[in-house]
């Protein structure tokens, strides 16, 4: 195995994790009706802490349980507990009056109060009596309470900064790929709270992120309609809303009508500085940043370095606090120079920064430049960057770069120097950023061998994108091989859609009489197996992915009926599940792939936490539209189930199932 992986000290796949029987054999409703049964408060309690503590993932009942039983005298396992249930399901209303009423029972009211705010704002159309009753009782509750200016401990020690943030909520939605929901609760926040001014600086803030022109005017026009009567706060919201459509000029013309009204405030003085730096008027750009105050903002820290580096000003040499996010905004300034094709300004500035080693300041920020340039494939430039960086970041971006140019042996040689220096640790998480597959949905005019062409499209985006991951975070493709592990092949069992099984069946009828039995004789015993242990045959599912979870939990394990003496046989067809394994999530929270994945896209970087990963969810988008033409309904099966029979015997039991989905489904 390869040196650089042997450093991550991977022992093992690590999917046992992934079928903990504790989680599998137990709902979460089990587990409450069982902690109910336990009368001694105590014991409940601890049962419920043994249940959680072997098993942290899901289960938000049994957490709000615990949390109600311990809010008083453990305030602070309390709130964890909360917020791990909004992490897994953070657009669940429920959650965020859960935690308004740990903060209740602690008197801290404008904690509660905020909390509610954010239920209040994600809360369903359809949501139950109970929930709605719920809310409006505790909203009341608060309200006296704090117009009766009794004792909050909302600004104490603990509670300080313990209130649940929107733009989290929004930023979750952006990178699980959910762009029509994210735009949906950001115009609602400004609706439901139009005195709000912290909303509209929210909602800005994950516009920026797509910066789509349409969502920005959009924005423009509800900052005229509900800030009209407040001049200077609606120019400053229209004059960021300009900069990120890089009208720089409307831009200026309406922070300078705010800065009359608002000749102090930060934000105003901030974007004035961005605007003249885009248009590289340096005297003004110099003269607003000399009334910022840096203060503890990431923002105006950002630009407090970008000013010296042009005014040619040496620094202390100290660290800063939150260097990581200041490099980044710093980063995000530089890209929009590029943008405006403000070239030989970013070498200026970059090369002030190396005269005057600021990178003894921010030693993350010339890996985040060099990143930049990499990305642009702009090799030359991104050496030349790194030839001034001590950090050993350096290590890894020469990897990628040696895996750009297609030296392995080199790449490999860096990527071992990186991981000799650190590895993550193995507690430390790690969030996702979702990239969707670009595949058309409307098939109403598509026949089957049309709709074939859009899989294998899907096919080859998925191994695209795979590739470019590996590329960039330096991912052992020959893991499973070397490590002569196979046991995503023996222990999981992807679910396989009816457009995906037709695409194997074709290739399937191709093959010779003995593949062809040996793989139906294989799916018999498999299918057999299943009716034995849970006394029914093995269903096709007419629903989704968590469905199907349902119906085939995790203990139950076989070998995939395609793989032979530890190889795939079926490689070239093989289905999406597949292909995507180990660069993929199916909800933007849970990462698909076994230890030895995991560990590597782990340490991809020190520079962010964040990791790029395939939507599963734009693939089955496609395949549910696909299923829904070619067979009336979206099915799901695993491979064997499909393939314990002959393909008209396989029909015969879809087409019943569909006449008479209540009925068996095997």
């Amino acid at each position: 195995m390869k040196e650089s992986l042997k450093l991550l000290k991977v022992e093992n796949p690590g999917l046992d994790e992934l079928f903990n029987p504790i989680r599998k054999s137990k709902t979460s409703d089990d587990i409450l009706n069982e902690a109910q049964a336990i009368s001694n408060l105590v014991e409940r309690e601890a049962y419920l802490r043994t249940i959680l503590d072997k098993d942290p993932y899901g289960f938000e009942k049994v957490k709000h349980c615990l949390a109600d039983l311990i809010k008083i005298k453990d305030p602070e396992t309390a709130c964890k507990l909360v917020l791990s249930a909004s992490k897994s399901a953070y657009l669940d209303s429920l959650n965020y009056i859960k935690f308004a009423e740990v903060a209740m029972a602690n008197k801290a009211w404008q904690v509660a109060k905020e909390a509610l705010d954010v239920a209040q704002w994600l809360k369903q159309d359809d949501v139950s009596d109970e929930i709605n009753n719920k809310l409006k009782t505790l909203t009341i509750l608060i309200s006296e309470k704090i117009n009766s200016k009794e004792d909050d401990n909302s600004n104490n020690d603990f509670w300080l900064n313990k209130s649940p943030d929107k733009y989290p909520i929004l930023l979750k939605l952006y990178n699980n790929g959910k762009l029509e929901k994210m735009y949906e609760l950001s115009f609602k926040l400004i609706e439901i709270s139009p005195e709000n001014i912290r909303n509209y600086d929210t909602v800005l803030r994950i516009l920026s992120l797509t910066n789509d022109v349409v969502y920005i005017n959009k924005f423009i026009e509800y900052a005229n309609r509900y800030l009209s009567d407040r001049k200077g706060i609606c120019c400053l919201f229209l004059g960021m809303a300009y900069y990120l459509l890089s009208n720089f000029r409307k831009s200026l013309d309406c922070l300078s009508t705010a800065k009359e009204l608002l000749p102090v405030n930060q934000y105003v003085l901030y974007y004035l500085a961005l605007n003249y730096l885009m248009l590289n008027d340096m005297d003004n750009f110099l003269n607003v940043c000399r009334k910022i105050t840096p203060a503890s903002n990431s923002w105006f820290i950002a630009i407090y370095f970008i000013s010296c580096a042009l005014s040619k000003l040496e620094l202390d040499k100290i660290e800063f606090p939150g260097q990581k996010n200041i490099s980044n905004e710093i980063r995000l300034i530089i890209e929009k120079l590029i943008q405006q094709k403000q070239g030989e300004l970013v070498k200026l500035i970059i090369n002030r920064f190396n005269e005057l080693e600021y990178s003894l300041d921010l030693p993350f920020l010339m890996p985040h430049l060099a990143e930049i340039f990499i990305e642009s494939n702009n090799i030359p430039y991104a050496r030349e960057i790194l030839e001034n960086c001590s950090d050993i970041e350096v290590h890894r971006l020469k990897a990628w770069i040696y895996r750009i140019e297609g030296n392995e042996k080199l790449a490999e040689e860096e990527l071992a120097k990186y991981r000799e220096s650190w590895i993550p640790e193995k507690e430390g998480g790690i969030g996702l950023k979702l990239m969707n597959l670009e595949l058309s949905e409307n098939l109403l005019n598509k026949n089957q061998e049309e709709i074939f062409e859009i899989l294998e499209d899907a096919y080859k985006q998925t191994t695209e994108l795979s590739n470019k991951l590996f590329v960039e975070y330096g991912l052992n493709t020959m893991t499973c091989v070397e490590a002569k592990c196979s046991e995503c092949c023996t222990k999981t069992f992807p679910g396989v859609t009816f457009v995906e099984y037709l695409y194997i069946r074709t290739w399937f009828e191709e093959q010779s009489e003995e593949y062809k039995n040996k793989i139906y004789t294989k799916s018999k015993q498999i299918v057999d197996r299943y009716r034995e242990r849970f006394n029914k045959e093995a269903p096709f599912v007419l629903s989704d992915l968590k469905s199907l979870k349902r119906e085939y939990p995790g203990d139950f394990k076989f070998d995939c009926p395609y793989l032979d003496n530890n190889l795939c046989t079926d490689h070239s067809v093989r289905p999406f599940a597949c292909r995507a394994y180990g660069y993929s999530s199916e909800d933007g929270a849970r990462y698909q792939g076994c230890e030895y994945y995991f560990q590597q896209i782990k340490g991809a970087s020190r520079l962010t936490k964040t990791r790029k990963a395939i939507n599963i969810e734009s693939f089955f988008r496609f395949a549910n539209k696909a299923d829904e033409k070619l067979i009336g309904k979206k099915i799901l099966a695993p491979l064997p189930v499909w393939f314990a029979q002959t393909h008209e015997e396989t029909m015969e039991k879809l087409n019943a199932l569909i006449k008479n989905p209540v009925g068996t489904k095997g």
